[in-house]
């Protein structure tokens, strides 16, 4: 069998978190610490992938009718009349100043996981490790090595299905360097009384081996249900956010969940109890926590960070953290809030992108926070939004660079004035020179949906990104209507771990981007990976040289740069 015994939670603390729960519903005020409810998952489990893969090979699923995730779910609309307290010093952003040359070209590439079709949205995320690429869609879960190669695929329900079959959605992949695992986090049974959160960490550096996994159940009071994943992980935790819904047939937004799970908990395996975690519920009204990767080659960052978008007339975003002991965590809400000014607002939601063709716009989403790192000391974050703040007329990727204060280090944009181009779905990532690799989708009217990226050299001018390069053009249109939105839907990201880098030795780096693009006239959306030269400056990801288990994605050749 490639399954562990199932281990149900006791009912004693099903019920403690029933009643704790409760509780932590008080509203939780800008700058004062919670203390969170304990809480532990409701079912565990150990799988190995390569027998799934082989398992399921065996009796491969049966043609079905693609199955609609459910519509998206906004945050909630920012209150016209929101700042930032008044306790709090805001740092207007630079000024913005023009692209610099053109970002360095991919030299080769290869698909990662194509879309087959059964879901809508795909969902598209993934992640690099030492030697292998983990893709994840809302339908399948793919490893590669690191020339392209299959190694093994599972179907998404089928790799969750030890933990009482739930129908998951939204995955995340991330890869930890430090302690060389995979982590794999999604949503399950949306807008219902039975919405957990389901985790899982492979037990190696090597994903197609075996993963131990858990399950949590997202409301014990069934009050509500968790929606949209942002996972980050420091030396002590995993930490995971989810936005809250109610259960009805029109679902609207209760508050913001954070789970933060002890990572060697859940490395080890160990328990009872099992996967322990802490619990806090921010009821601000913001939602889209997203925790920070935090990459700090010391181990001694004992805080993890969260940002997201507090006002977008404003221009705020807001800092949050988690501090203490593994099992006495604290969370406080809006330790800083970096603010861009007024004159440099943007609007929560706009247009759709257009496409060539006439296949219906893309949908764009909102403003929410999408991608943060922790790097050299620094918050990195990205997002779109939607410009001119007043009557939004087209999308464009935000980058910034902050202090964990709060200062704004950098600020730019990656936009079309002319509202011609669109600009979306972005993430980003940091080396340990503060190079800075930032991949999106790209779509006009003139194109179809493309994966790109803009490059910058920590020397280049602030606030600047070398022009944007493609990484795969897009061959057809797109179209996934769905059945309640109506919309063309592409999905609520495109891949928050797209781009990643890190530290290496010898003061360089490699870094890569996995992006999604249009494949060809069957409307379906492809994961692709791209593979170049950087030159002499080597962008390298967590764990090459300073970190065992380090992964390459992307070389990029430099534009006068000899080949080495």
């Amino acid at each position: 069998m490639f399954f562990k015994e199932v281990i149900p939670v006791q009912i004693f603390y099903r019920w403690a978190i029933a009643v704790l729960a409760c509780v932590t519903a008080l509203p939780a005020h800008a700058g004062e610490p919670q203390p969170g409810i304990a809480g532990v998952a409701g079912r565990k489990a150990t799988v190995n992938f390569t027998d799934l893969s082989r398992q399921e090979a065996r009796a491969p699923l049966a043609p079905r009718t693609p199955k609609v995730i459910h519509s998206p779910m906004p945050g909630p609309r920012e209150p016209v009349d929101r700042v930032s307290p008044s306790r709090d010093s805001t740092v207007a952003a630079p000024a913005e100043a023009g692209p610099a040359s053109l970002s360095p070209a991919p030299a080769s590439s290869f698909q990662a996981l194509p879309d087959d079709n059964t879901a809508v949205p795909p969902d598209t995320h993934g992640a690099v490790g030492p030697n292998h690429l983990m893709t994840a869609l809302n339908t399948q879960v793919r490893i590669q090595d690191r020339s392209g190669a299959g190694l093994s695929t599972v179907s998404m329900d089928f790799f969750w299905a030890s933990l009482g079959s739930p129908s998951a959605f939204d995955p995340r992949i991330l890869y930890d360097p430090y302690g060389g695992r995979w982590i794999f986090v999604a949503a399950a049974n949306g807008n219902s009384t039975a919405s957990a959160v389901l985790i899982g960490v492979s037990q190696t550096n090597d994903p197609t081996g075996a993963w131990n996994l858990f399950s949590v159940d997202a409301d014990a009071t069934n009050a509500t249900w968790a929606d949209y994943p942002s996972v980050g992980f420091n030396k002590d935790w995993i930490v995971v956010n989810m936005n809250m819904f109610t259960v009805n047939a029109s679902p609207s937004f209760a508050q913001s969940n954070i789970w933060v799970f002890s990572k060697a908990s859940l490395y080890n395996n160990s328990g009872p109890p099992s996967a322990p975690f802490r619990l806090f519920t921010d009821t601000s009204g913001s939602s889209t926590l997203v925790p920070a990767m935090t990459y700090d080659p010391t181990l001694m960052l004992a805080t993890l960070y969260l940002v997201d978008v507090w006002s977008s007339p404003n221009g705020t975003l807001r800092i949050g953290t988690i501090t203490g002991t593994v099992g006495a965590e604290t969370y406080t809400a809006g330790t800083s809030f970096p603010t861009a000014t007024s004159a440099n607002g943007w609007a929560v939601t706009g247009p759709d992108a257009p496409q060539l063709g006439s296949a219906p716009p893309i949908e764009s989403g909102d403003r929410r926070m999408q991608s943060c790192s922790y790097r050299n000391a620094f918050l990195w974050c990205v997002h779109h939004i939607f410009l001119p703040a007043a009557n939004p007329t087209r999308t464009a990727v935000q980058w910034w660079q902050l202090t964990t204060t709060g200062a704004i280090q950098q600020r730019g944009r990656i936009d079309d004035s002319s509202g011609a181009t669109f600009y979306l779905y972005p993430s980003i990532a940091v080396n340990a020179n503060n190079d800075v690799l930032i991949g999106y989708s790209r779509s006009s009217a003139s194109q179809y949906a493309s994966a790109n990226y803009s490059f910058r050299l920590s020397c280049n001018a602030p606030n600047t990104l070398q022009s944007d390069a493609v990484l795969k053009a897009g061959e057809g249109p797109y179209y996934k209507i769905g059945m309640v939105s109506q919309k063309n839907r592409w999905g609520v990201y495109t891949d928050g771990d797209s781009v990643g880098a890190a530290p290496s030795g010898g003061g360089g780096s490699r870094t890569g981007r996995r992006e999604e693009w249009n494949e060809r006239d069957h409307h379906e959306r492809g994961r692709y990976r791209g593979e170049g030269v950087l030159g002499r400056s080597r962008i390298r990801p967590p764990g090459d040289a300073e970190h065992p288990g380090g992964h390459r994605r992307e070389r990029l050749a430099r534009p006068g740069d000899r080949r080495q």
